[in-house]
């Protein structure tokens, strides 16, 4: 006659007989052994939050959530209000709901598997950074790279601020001159930029440096050539480029008319 003794909160089994249940050193022997293949994802961090960005966003606005053993079924709330969610490549990507404001616990819920980490809604979009899609960008590999980056290159979705980009020598460094401009602010306006990119391998580095602004900072960036998102395709792009801030963990998107 066999028995079946439970070994992880009912969900995971092991079968033997009276006979071999007898021998303990043997059942200790593999309970030990099967215990780490049968463990629960909820008991380590198989299930966690590693990364939210930007850490902070209107209402409105969605955030990249870097997370393990997340799924189709796996709920964000922020606070007790649910999000719409999408899943992406190494997380989920969630709307933050209407109707927030201030610090708030975000969360991602599964089964009995849980794990949050706090989160600031913010009332207004923040003066000091430069203006970024609502939704999440999720890059992919272009069907090609310009001819030459050497161009006044527009933020997307703010078009008086520009990024001044020169490589005469198409060597893949920026060289001097280049520089952020805004029609109307100040503080986004005559920042030298350094960097390079590499269309072969698809990489872009870049920083900005505003430091010599009151409040201002370095931003570095890095990211990447990608297809022109319909934003862009509007507004006649022949190439368009992501990049995000490693400060604040927004999207920059910029392209060449």
């Amino acid at each position: 006659m066999q028995t079946l003794i439970p070994i992880v909160r009912f969900t995971c089994f092991i079968r033997f007989t009276r006979r071999s249940a007898q021998r303990v050193g043997g059942l200790l022997l593999l309970s030990a052994l099967t215990f780490t293949a049968c463990k629960n994802k909820c008991d380590n961090a198989d299930f966690a939050i590693q990364k939210i960005q930007p850490a902070a966003n209107p209402a409105g606005y969605e955030v990249f959530i870097t997370a393990t053993g997340v799924g189709p079924s796996t709920i964000v709330r922020f606070d007790e209000v649910e999000a719409v969610v999408q899943n992406a490549e190494g997380g989920l990507i969630a709307k933050i709901p209407v109707g927030l404001s201030g610090p708030v616990t975000l969360s991602i819920e599964e089964g009995d598997c849980k794990d949050s980490k706090p989160f600031d809604v913010l009332g207004s979009y923040p003066g000091n950074v430069p203006a970024s899609p609502t939704v999440i960008v999720v890059p992919q590999a272009p069907g090609g790279y310009p001819s030459g980056i050497t161009n006044p290159w527009p933020n997307v979705f703010d078009q008086n601020h520009k990024v001044f980009m020169s490589d005469f020598d198409y060597i893949g460094i920026f060289q001097a001159g280049s520089s952020e401009f805004h029609d109307n602010l100040p503080f986004f306006n005559g920042n030298p930029i350094s960097g390079n990119y590499d269309t072969l391998a698809n990489t872009i580095f870049m920083v900005i440096d505003r430091s010599g602004k009151a409040g201002g900072y370095k931003d570095t960036l890095t990211g990447q050539f990608i297809p022109n998102i319909p934003e862009s395709e509007i507004l006649g792009a022949s190439a368009t480029i992501l990049l995000v801030s490693k400060r604040t963990g927004r999207q920059l998107v910029i392209y060449k008319p």
